[in-house]
């Protein structure tokens, strides 16, 4: 079977979006245990976060990341090698490289940031998330909003599907998760995305437009939103917890 490989132009750029993913990260935080799994790491953005805030704050933390697409997988050993070369020796941080598949070990925390919109089967990608799940754990999503927003965009980079808070609480509240945390997030992203990519059909990211989002947009919309949460928004941000 061939290795299987993903795009890293677009990717290379998010990694950037410092402020971005250090917001996710603090909406997070709370629901965030000792044994986490992050699927879908890609070049490690996220990880990366994780070790340096997470990891070295809670002593006992580990953390799990699976990667399938081989490109990706080689620069996300490196990026934690390099950045988390002590975590990694202490296998506190465990990099795998392949698919997440149903396990006998048991997680209290799994973290898919912008993953669930790739798998064209995200039924079962939760249904196995759940099931290695331990009790009182839980399962934190991160992904595309509103399916009006589909674009040309989402297609280039493999999304097949943009969600509504409805939908992605079934898919939680079926493999009887209680929702915790549930919110829509980036409303001032919406008219930007809309004009650019649904109506203009842009399928890049420019890095002069990653800069300014990170740097202007993010820190506003964050204050904005922390006084009014926003009844739409660009992104979802959901957390389900199982029972004990």
């Amino acid at each position: 079977m061939a290795e299987f490989k993903y795009l890293t132009s677009e990717l290379e750029e998010l990694t950037k979006l410092r402020n971005y993913y250090r917001w996710i990260f603090d909406e997070i935080r709370p629901f965030l245990g000792t044994r986490l799994a992050e699927i879908g790491a890609g070049l490690g953005t996220f990880t990366d976060v994780l070790a340096a805030n997470h990891l070295t704050s809670k002593p006992t933390a580990q953390l799990t990341a699976f990667e399938p697409a081989g490109n990706l997988y080689r620069q996300l050993a490196d990026r934690l090698t390099r950045n988390h070369g002590a975590l990694v020796q202490a296998r506190r941080v465990v990099i795998h490289h392949g698919y997440f598949t149903p396990t006998h070990e048991q997680f209290d925390t799994i973290i898919m940031i912008n993953v669930l919109e790739h798998i064209e089967d995200d039924r079962s990608a939760v249904h196995v998330a759940c099931d290695s799940l331990s009790p009182g754990g839980t399962v934190v999503l991160f992904v595309p909003a509103l399916p009006w927003l589909f674009s040309k965009f989402d297609r280039a980079v493999g999304h097949h599907r943009r969600y509504t808070r409805p939908a992605l609480t079934r898919l939680l509240q079926e493999e009887r998760l209680d929702i915790v945390k549930s919110q829509y997030l980036d409303v001032i992203g919406l008219l930007p995305w809309y004009l650019l990519n649904v109506l203009g059909g842009v399928q890049t990211v420019h890095p002069w437009m990653v800069q300014l989002y990170d740097r202007i947009f993010v820190p506003v919309t964050r204050r904005i939103e922390r006084l009014w949460p926003p009844v739409l928004g660009k992104n979802i941000l959901m957390v389900g917890r199982k029972s004990e």
